[in-house]
Formats: C-alpha cells, structure tokens, sequence
C-alpha cells in the first residue's frame, strides 16, 4: 500500500494511504522516543526526534536513522529513499557539517532537500547537540 508520513510540532508521526487519504494505524509519539541524558543537547535533539530515530535502521520516521552519523556520507543509509537533490551532494557528517547544516539551515546547506528548514541559532545549543548525538547514535 503507498503511504505518506506527516510529522507535526505535537511529536507524532501519522500514516496515511495515498489512495484515499485514509489514517493508517495510530499515530506515534516519537518526541518522547529513544535516548534521552538529562543533557542540554538531549533537549536540543527533541526536536530531530519528530522525524529521525536514533536505532539502527529505523526508518519508520520521515527523515532516515541518525544512528551512526558520524563519518558517514550523506545520503548513504541502506533502506531509505533520500531525495535527488541530497544523493548529488559531496557531505560527510562530522561534528563541524552537523553544526553547519543547523546554523545556515537546510535549505541552504542541502538545498532541495526534503528537510524542513531547522536551525538552531545559539552556537552552545549547536555544540551540545553535536555531543548528544556524538554519544547517542553509536
């Protein structure tokens, strides 16, 4: 069956056939999914959380599993459907691109790409992200 996702502000995720625009399941609470430290970057990384998982493979959400990020090229998990616009980009995600993409935001770091323009504009909320995801997606 052809599905689309929609994820909102509320934190869940809701699946819905293409055919008839017909509710699939329920909806899940993915804000309150996965790892969580008490650390300022866990705060940060909520909102990722709406549509990334930090479990490998997981790509039931609407952007691909985070886990492993580092060191990886963009656009190179297995079993997801990245857009055109991110396979023809030359990224590797490291602690500094992670940074970058969330000071300029999508749309002008991966322009074209599905992501919905996020940033986070105080330079410390960057850096603790960085290191929550450092220490979550292993």
């Amino acid at each position: 069956m052809d599905q689309f996702r929609w994820g909102g502000s509320s934190g869940a995720i809701r699946r819905f056939a293409t055919s008839d625009g017909a509710l699939i399941g329920g909806a899940a609470d993915v804000a309150q999914e996965g790892f969580h430290d008490g650390s300022r970057g866990a705060e940060v990384y909520r909102a990722c959380a709406i549509c990334h998982s930090l479990q490998p493979g997981d790509h039931s959400h609407a952007g691909p599993s985070l886990h492993g990020i580092f060191d990886r090229p963009i656009a190179s998990v297995e079993g997801y459907a990245f857009s055109p616009a991110l396979r023809d980009l030359d990224i590797v995600w490291t602690p500094q691109t992670v940074a970058e993409l969330f000071e300029l935001g999508p749309d002008l770091y991966t322009p074209g790409s599905r992501m919905p323009d996020q940033r986070v504009a105080d330079p410390a909320d960057r850096q603790a992200l960085v290191e929550f995801l450092d220490r979550a997606s292993r």
